[in-house]
């Protein structure tokens, strides 16, 4: 997948999710593979729809009850389907942490801020008093300076930026090797979110940390992470350098995105035509070939691998031809 990944921390090989309904089974990820080596930093992109979100949730092993994962998901060379209860505690509780979109629903509303924050110390049979010294001294690292009491504290007297912070320690508590940051930045102003994701950022680099961060957003993923993985319809279509990527994307559905941007040089913002799709929408071709006005027939009828193009990886048929020469403002042009 990415050569410069020897020994990856966390790889997936062609995950697929599946919900398995009264219908039948409904995919929302096709076709997933990536590398995540001990200290780096990568950015899932897409819009909403394209399975980040799920995918994240396979690599915890938090999907609904009713579904069914394929290809394989390895922390550290371990199977994660295969581990036992014991081991899944280790690997969620003390290997791999998580911040969630939703903070409202992840934090208890009636369990105070250091109730939240010690649970899991205090159930590997450390102390309350050493538990709280720790989640206050993390709560100042990430920005909190009273953190003594804010522990005190419940979450509906916290602001949506402190909530985060407080995300961030509770991730931080049982010093984890890898964190996924699922939307992180969600429903917060510009700033808040630029002050958060330093936090992030400062602390995952001084304690040597590996970062999966979830976003819609290109400009932030570039600003905090090493290589960015781009997500359509359940696949993955293009992975790259963050700066790579913005010089001169391969994928026309990553040339689309960074030409949506609200920070694009352009006089006039561009549309991607057409309306996302899911896995379970996608036909037996090129995901993106609905929406791609460059899509040939070849594209319809036969699903492009992922390979190498300099220092990216693609998935298109035409990548060659037409990188660096797609502009969407020509999206009604003939190819």
């Amino acid at each position: 997948m990415n050569s410069a990944v020897e020994r990856p921390l966390l790889e997936l090989e062609r995950v697929r999710v599946e919900l398995l309904l009264k219908r039948g089974p409904l995919a929302v990820v096709e076709d997933v593979s990536l590398a995540i080596g001990t200290g780096e930093a990568v950015g899932l992109v897409g819009e909403s729809g394209s399975g980040k979100s799920m995918t994240a949730r396979a690599v915890m092993r938090l999907l609904p009850g009713r579904s069914r994962v394929g290809g394989e998901i390895r922390f550290d060379g371990a199977s994660v389907a295969t581990m036992s209860k014991s081991a899944l505690r280790s690997y969620r509780g003390g290997d791999v942490a998580m911040i969630y979109q939703d903070l409202r629903v992840t934090i208890n509303p009636l369990r105070t801020i250091g109730d939240f924050l010690c649970e899991a110390p205090r159930a590997r049979g450390i102390s309350r008093r050493d538990a709280a010294a720790r989640a206050s001294q993390l709560l100042r690292e990430v920005g909190i300076a009273d953190g003594e009491r804010r522990l005190l504290q419940y979450p509906h007297q916290l602001s949506g930026g402190l909530l985060q912070r407080v995300m961030i320690a509770a991730a931080l508590m049982e010093a984890p090797r890898l964190i996924l940051a699922d939307e992180p930045t969600t429903a917060l102003d510009v700033t808040t979110q630029e002050e958060v994701m330093a936090i992030l950022d400062e602390q995952r680099r001084e304690r040597g940390m590996a970062l999966m961060l979830i976003t819609h957003d290109l400009d932030l993923a570039s600003a905090v992470t090493d290589r960015i993985v781009v997500m359509y319809a359940g696949v993955v279509v293009e992975v790259a350098p963050s700066r790579a990527l913005h010089e001169i994307a391969s994928h026309p559905y990553t040339v689309g995105l960074l030409a949506a941007r609200p920070g694009s040089r352009r006089r006039r913002l561009s549309v991607i035509p057409g309306r996302p799709a899911a896995a379970y929408e996608a036909g037996p071709g090129c995901a993106f070939a609905a929406r791609c006005p460059w899509a040939q027939e070849r594209c319809r009828e036969t699903r492009p691998e992922l390979r190498p193009l300099d220092n990216h990886l693609v998935a298109c048929h035409r990548a060659e031809e037409l990188r660096g020469r797609i502009v969407y403002e020509q999206a009604e042009a003939t190819p």
